[in-house]
């Protein structure tokens, strides 16, 4: 796989979170409808039953449908895009401050999680920033979560500086491709 066709998985999910999601609030119409029902949806399982989710399913297959499902699940509930990275977004404003939108013992909580599992603390953490977040961060982050992706998170949680971080990038992960 290319490092293009790595990076194209969050532009592909950027928009079709973009098709999704209404501008204009008050918008009615089935895509409104399709999103109450990815957010309601419990388990990938439930997600995948929703033909919009089939859609991204099917733009990303070479992404494990199972993540891609639970990627859907989450961004239904990003209701505007955001340009801060997601792990700044509820981390500290730097190091030495204790104060964070997201609370350390949820947040490392977050980091154990995997499979199936990602889903619902993911869901919460863009509950917590009242539905706006990076969508390409946040879609990244899902469909190559990892120790890479782990570790990023804390760096920038935590307000540790760029200068400290290794010189690897997320975009070197290679996708989960089997079920998780």
């Amino acid at each position: 796989m290319t490092d293009t066709e790595r990076r194209s998985g969050a532009a592909i999910a950027s928009e079709w979170w973009r098709d999704l999601v209404p501008e204009d609030p008050g918008r009615r119409g089935t895509r409104r409808a399709a999103l109450a029902r990815l957010r309601r949806a419990a388990t990938p399982i439930e997600v995948m039953q929703e033909p919009e989710a089939l859609r991204l399913i099917r733009r990303l297959s070479w992404a494990a449908p199972e993540r891609v499902a639970i990627l859907a699940g989450i961004l239904a509930y990003v209701r505007e895009p955001d340009d801060q990275r997601i792990a700044r977004a509820i981390g500290r404003e730097s190091f030495d401050e204790e104060k964070a939108l997201m609370s350390e013992a949820r947040f490392r909580r977050l980091l154990q999680a995997s499979g199936e599992e990602l889903m619902e603390p993911l869901r919460r953490l863009v509950r917590l920033t009242k539905g706006k977040a990076n969508v390409r961060d946040l879609s990244s982050s899902v469909l190559y979560w990892g120790d890479k992706v782990r570790k990023r998170w804390i760096f920038e949680y935590y307000g540790v500086s760029d200068s400290l971080r290794s010189s690897r990038h997320v975009s070197d992960a290679t996708p989960v491709s089997s079920e998780t």
